[in-house]
């Protein structure tokens, strides 16, 4: 039997049926990719030991040469032709847009309220589109006009061993005179940019103008007060800047602008937020947005604001959490605390993204070490006609464990390996996956990797229980071994045995129906693999 000899059948979400919403080139294209980044971590692991003197705090430039690469491409547009040639990052830098990512959530809010990630839509656009031909260029050796379009634009080496030499200090404003200073990114003291104690002196001080010190919680502060007082003329309320991180997403509408809307208008109301003249500013109904304006006079006005703010709030987050908390919408929805402790989480540091990057791609390294040790990324596991059974039938559990959600819309569901690979993949198409979301689920489906172990469990429990009355048949292997005990490079699909039955998928009979119900119980799809165990989870609440 040739793979993929007949379009597969429509598969069932809910009432309602589609083709795979995930492609097994897709999927093949993102183990390629998980297989690159295991190695990039070695290679950066050997260089450490032996090689190069890389900073201590090297995991953490990757996110700086992101930043580097969203302020070179902001406004930036691209055809898939350009963008391999011209503008496709290193693999480091692509690596940390794959974390973000697979915070969906986060991410397209940041895409849609951040002006200068709004160009990542285009990106993720291009990856549903040719992922397989991004993946083949980032793993093939990198073009010479490739290497000097990064050079010129970031003034960085494109090798990421190489970029640790010279990337050593950050621009940061200090958040009270608004001058630019130059710090370092770790130093013999611990106070560096990257380290946890950072702290610098602003030069003005000096001067007489009394500038705080300057530490991560205060240049956070500056990015909050910089949101609130940011409320410039617009076209449209679709376009009007800033909303408050965290408030523009919700489960039934990442891009709830009027919730976005009220929850601002409250904030406003507090006395620490208002202008500096003390006048409360209201903000424009959706239907009735300021026109545009001078913009020099908006950004004077708004710096001045911003500067209020801070100093009425003495620099501190605290204070300004408190005021929040006195003036957020309490009754407007049922998740206060959790909500105002989502958009606190977002003001960590000055950095334009709402989630910690580093951590995020320090995560999904246990992933992608749980995907090689399957011998999933292994190139004869993606060549062989076996490799594409077990991939046929990890989508096919993806559709089961869709269908599941939305049977269960309050519930909390956890995947396992083969499931989660799938809802990774689903992921990296930002735009496909809102609609599919919408479409298929009614709701958007958060995921979160950073679920407690012991939720983590019990909800894992509920998940194989859930499973077993919607589709009368195992969740997981009954009786799972540790994966290091097997040899799953020649023969992954052994992943996918119950005891003494091999449930590779048989496409063609899943091809003679749709009905995963019946498709479970005569093929014996037994649910693979093992729960993910602190990596990531579906729920009611986007977790």
């Amino acid at each position: 039997m040739q793979p993929y000899s007949n379009k597969p059948k429509l598969l069932p979400i809910g009432p309602a049926f589609t083709a795979p919403l995930v492609s097994i080139p897709h999927i093949k294209a993102h183990l390629s990719l998980l297989h690159a980044f295991g190695r990039l971590k070695k290679l950066v692991e050997r260089s450490e030991s032996h090689e190069v003197v890389v900073p201590p705090t090297a995991a953490g430039y990757r996110w700086a040469w992101f930043e580097l690469w969203c302020k070179w491409s902001f406004d930036k547009l691209y055809d898939i032709e350009e963008f391999l040639k011209y503008h496709l990052p290193p693999i480091d830098v692509f690596m940390v847009w794959h974390s973000h990512s697979l915070n969906p959530a986060w991410y397209q809010e940041d895409v849609k309220r951040v002006s200068t990630l709004g160009f990542l839509e285009n990106v993720s656009r291009l990856v549903e589109m040719h992922f397989e031909d991004i993946v083949s260029c980032l793993l093939s050796g990198p073009s010479d006009t490739r290497i000097s379009e990064w050079t010129n634009a970031t003034q960085l080496p494109f090798d990421p061993i190489e970029s640790t030499q010279v990337l050593i200090t950050r621009m940061i404003i200090c958040p009270n005179c608004r001058k630019d200073l130059v710090v370092p990114l770790s130093n013999e003291f611990g106070t560096g940019y990257l380290q946890p104690n950072f702290s610098a002196r602003c030069s003005n001080s000096a001067s007489g103008l009394q500038c705080p010190e300057i530490n991560k919680a205060r240049l956070a502060a500056r990015k909050l007060a910089k949101d609130l007082s940011t409320n410039g003329w617009c076209d449209n309320m679709e376009d009007y800047q800033k909303y408050i991180a965290g408030t523009l997403y919700t489960q039934t509408d990442p891009y709830d602008f009027k919730k976005a809307r009220y929850i601002k208008d409250m904030i406003l109301d507090s006395a620490k937020f208002r202008q500096p003249n003390g006048a409360r500013y209201s903000l424009p109904l959706l239907d009735q947005p300021n026109r545009k304006s001078s913009h020099e006079k908006s950004r004077q006005s708004q710096e001045k604001w911003e500067l209020s703010i801070l100093r009425r709030v003495e620099f501190s987050t605290d204070l300004m959490h408190r005021a929040m908390r006195k003036h957020m919408p309490m009754t407007y929805d049922e998740n206060d605390e959790k909500l105002l402790s989502r958009i606190m989480g977002a003001y960590a540091d000055d950095k334009p993204w709402s989630i910690d990057l580093v951590a995020a791609v320090l995560r999904q390294g246990s992933f992608i070490k749980r995907m090689k040790d399957l011998g999933w990324t292994e190139a004869s596991f993606l060549e062989a006609v076996e490799g594409e059974h077990v991939l046929k039938h990890s989508v096919l559990r993806y559709h089961a464990f869709l269908d599941l959600l939305y049977g269960s819309p309050d519930s909390f569901f956890v995947p396992t390996l083969d499931i989660d690979l799938v809802w990774h993949t689903h992921q990296l198409m930002a735009s496909k996956y809102r609609r599919d979301c919408m479409q298929f689920l009614n709701r958007f489906l958060d995921h979160n990797d950073q679920v407690a172990k012991s939720r983590l469990s019990s909800a894992f429990k509920e998940t194989c229980q859930a499973w077993k009355r919607r589709f009368n048949t195992s969740y997981t292997n009954s009786e799972p071994r540790a994966a290091s005990n097997r040899l799953p490079s020649r023969r992954p699909e052994r992943e996918l045995k119950e005891e003494g039955r091999d449930t590779a998928l048989d496409y063609e009979a899943f091809q003679a129906t749709a009905d995963i119900l019946v498709l479970t119980r005569q093929l014996g799809l037994c649910g693979t693999g093992e729960c993910m165990s602190g990596a990531c989870a579906g729920g009611p609440c986007g977790t």
